[in-house]
């Protein structure tokens, strides 16, 4: 069923079997909500770790009736795939511009994702909270770091299907965002995004993986308590949270299946492995 859905996914945006994608690097060390954030957290969404930060916040809409209509942070699984999608699209055709189509159902299948139903209204929704939103990544610490602190997209063009559904028609991505995705690009199999697409958390540490272990010389641990910090968003308990994060794990190398590590009482043992998908460096010939 996966496969065949993926197939059908690769199909609507014209990508071939197992071709390559590109995600920018401040993804695989920090992602969006799992799911919707309630409270201040849907409009300012916040992760720490020991070497990374991310603020997310949700931007505003301005309404024909004079009102200023709050848009939350994007969240979840279709969040995820969008960002993938464009940053793809983008980095492989050297453009901060991409068309997405003239119709709410043009669009979700240029993106490769669900175009009916209620699943369809999420996948535009989530591409309204992308297009609206602030991000601030952070690399380092309060004395030292990196920050970039910009909208992932620029401008957007926007219009109404004859179900009165909003829709994106095209984008710019920021010069910031696109500057950053240029020089800290991952290399990822974006038929294996396709296969895991209903976990957000199995994506999430799928990133993460296609990040880290190409760049290990040596085998490198990871305590329960880290990992907890980076993608047990709102897991008090760590019993809760090894059952979920190890099933994420299993998710990711069924679809990565050069990944090397190995889960300890501890935590888990990364090991120097290939990148999921071999090809050309950005901007050569």
């Amino acid at each position: 069923m996966a496969a065949a859905e993926t197939a059908e996914a690769l199909a609507a945006t014209g990508a071939q079997e197992g071709a390559a994608g590109y995600v920018y690097s401040g993804w695989c060390l920090l992602g969006l909500p799992f799911r919707k954030p309630k409270g201040q957290a849907e409009h300012a969404w916040r992760i720490d770790t020991h070497y990374a930060a991310i603020v997310v916040e949700g931007g505003s809409k301005a309404m024909d009736d004079g009102s200023l209509r709050q848009v939350g942070v994007p969240f979840g699984a279709y969040a995820r795939l969008i960002q993938v999608a464009i940053g793809s699209d983008c980095l492989e055709r050297g453009s901060r511009d991409i068309e997405l189509g003239t119709t709410a159902y043009a669009v979700l299948r240029r993106l490769g994702l669900p175009d009916g139903g209620k699943v369809a209204d999420s996948v535009l929704e989530q591409m309204e909270r992308l297009a609206r939103c602030r991000v601030s990544f952070r690399i380092g610490s309060d004395t030292k770091g990196f920050v970039i602190n910009d909208r992932i997209i620029e401008a957007f063009e926007y219009d109404t299907d004859s179900s009165r559904r909003p829709f994106i028609r095209r984008l710019r991505l920021s010069q910031a965002y696109y500057d950053s995705l240029q020089r800290h690009p991952v290399v990822i199999d974006r038929d294996a995004v396709g296969r895991i697409r209903n976990s957000a958390l199995a994506l999430d540490v799928y990133l993460w993986l296609c990040y880290r272990l190409p760049a290990l010389d040596e085998d490198t641990p990871i305590s329960w308590a880290a990992l907890r910090a980076q993608f047990g968003h709102g897991v008090t308990a760590l019993k809760h949270f090894k059952a979920p994060f190890a099933e994420s794990l299993e998710l990711a190398r069924s679809v990565y299946p050069a990944a090397q590590f190995e889960v300890v009482p501890q935590g888990i043992i990364l090991r120097p492995s290939p990148p999921p998908k071999k090809t050309r460096l950005i901007g050569t010939a």
